[in-house]
């Protein structure tokens, strides 16, 4: 080992253990890679610095140059082919790569400037953040099982549950009192699903907003997008951006929203205050994502679709379920074929879990000790046909009904925009900045629910969430990303 290469190595153990967050290095095994290794603790420390870690993604301790999420990590000690591993690895690196992209919008000027002068010459962060990783995954593949064993115990995500929290909260206890009012709320929220459409109670005026490009792919074509997706090691479906986009346009719903005022309008985020974003219901726009689940021993494409509005308006002085931001995320699971297996939703607090089983599947019984799931409804429609309306209601923005409804021409129109967009947003003094926190939460969106019902372990109940930090559960624990979730919660019809 030569001594410059010694004090670089050194050196970037010193300036891991000088960030706020300490990430541990592997070694690397020549100059190029201390550099890298160096590279990455540097950015590192002026993105824990000036607060701009984005948590969408989980950083994998010891491997700086990965991330994970919770569909990645249920690959980890699995037995996979030389060709699969090393897709796996590829694919959290980009998760990385793209993350850190994000990060480095959102830092100041001269924080970036410092970043950039630290170049290769003639290379851009993203280069160089691709041509570091991959050497850094060569050496994972290189140097042996006890790396491998290292890096798979380190991507599984932690739960979004503060255990500390449930044992001074006495949690025991506090789930027993809890069933009750989950049994309430869910008679609440089941109750219009039992109406038509034009049964439920209106207290405002019914306002219709379509896709503004709408899609229609027939099964054939959306078939042999998707057989054409999973032929990789991993089994993936994995598509282009104009693939998705066609998807996405195809099954976007229409949305009906009961609305009184202009908290009941969804519109884009956005920074008009420097310091707290706001709602600009002037353009309707919806968020979309992509995730993958694994189900019944296939991996399905999931397509994800986010409204956001100014408020949940309160209902009096103290209303702790009531304050500024709401959204709404609704979420479509494909199967190989295109045929919806499920569709889900939540609030972006995690909130209101509801499952809608699609043709041949069912929900299944609830699991002994765990919170309840509410399945109003299967949804039978023929999805290359017909294009579903989706019904929130007034203030709460509680989904009400989901059915196929007929077109009509008062509709407004919105706009599909790309939820990556959410965690780099332009300011009006003309910076970047990512309206969600280190811990995922949008402060400005706390609720005073947070306060009784801390018990439970779920930071700040109520709060607007970043993608991947979703409880969707007060008992037990649940994530709306589990990879396994509806393994878990569908179970297929039994054929006549």
């Amino acid at each position: 080992m030569s001594r410059q290469f010694l004090c670089l190595f050194l050196l970037s153990v010193i300036a891991s253990s000088c960030t706020t967050k300490q990430i541990g290095l592997p070694a690397p095994v020549d100059h190029q890679q201390a550099l890298c290794l160096l590279f990455y603790q540097q950015m590192d420390e002026a993105i824990f610095a000036h607060n701009a870690e984005d948590t969408s993604e989980h950083r994998v301790a010891g491997f700086p140059f990965l991330r994970s999420n919770r569909f990645l990590a249920s690959f980890a000690n699995e037995s996979l082919s030389e060709s699969a591993y090393a897709q796996w690895l590829e694919k959290l690196r980009r998760l990385d790569e793209e993350a850190r992209m994000l990060e480095f919008a959102n830092l100041p000027t001269d924080a970036r400037t410092r970043i950039t002068t630290r170049l290769p010459a003639g290379n851009s962060l993203r280069q160089h953040l691709k041509v570091c990783g991959q050497s850094l995954n060569k050496t994972i593949t290189t140097t042996g099982a006890a790396t491998k064993t290292k890096l798979e115990n380190a991507v599984a995500v932690p739960d979004n549950y503060l255990t500390w929290q449930r044992v001074v909260g006495f949690y025991p206890l506090a789930r027993w009192f809890a069933k009750n009012s989950i049994d309430d709320l869910h008679r609440e929220l089941n109750r219009p699903f039992q109406l038509a459409m034009d049964q439920i109670l209106t207290t405002g005026k019914r306002v219709r907003y379509q896709p503004a490009q709408p899609a229609k792919l027939n099964q054939q074509q959306i078939g042999d997008m998707l057989s054409a997706s999973y032929r990789n090691p991993l089994r993936i479906p994995l598509l282009k951006a104009e693939q998705l986009a066609r998807l996405f346009r195809h099954y976007a719903p229409v949305w009906e929203i009961d609305t009184r005022n202009n908290n009941d309008a969804f519109g884009a985020l956005t920074f008009a205050d420097p310091a707290t974003p706001s709602i600009d219901t002037g353009r309707p726009t919806v968020y979309v994502n992509t995730s993958h689940t694994r189900f019944r021993g296939e991996n399905l494409l999931q397509l994800i679709y986010q409204i956001w509005f100014p408020a949940r308006e309160k209902t009096g002085w103290f209303d702790p379920y009531g304050g500024k931001l709401d959204s709404v995320i609704w979420r479509v699971t494909l199967n190989s074929q295109g045929s919806p297996v499920a569709y889900d939703s939540i609030h972006a607090c995690g909130c209101y879990y509801l499952l809608f089983p699609g043709k041949g599947y069912a929900a299944s019984p609830n699991e002994e000790g765990g919170e309840p799931v509410l399945a109003p409804k299967p949804i039978g429609i023929d999805p290359f046909r017909q294009r579903l309306t989706i019904r929130l209601a007034s203030r709460t923005h509680y989904l009400q009904h989901v059915s196929a409804q007929p077109n009509s021409d008062q509709a407004k129109n919105y706009r599909l925009t790309q939820y990556d967009q959410l965690r780099s947003l332009p300011t009006a003094e003309g910076k970047r900045k990512n309206p969600f926190g280190p811990d995922g939460i949008i402060d400005s969106s706390t609720r005073t629910e947070r306060f009784f019902l801390w018990p439970f372990g779920v930071a700040s109940p109520g709060a607007m969430r970043q993608w991947g930090s979703h409880a969707i559960a007060f008992v037990g624990r649940r994530h709306f990303d589990d990879a396994d979730l509806l393994e878990k919660l569908l179970v297929p019809l039994k054929k006549r």
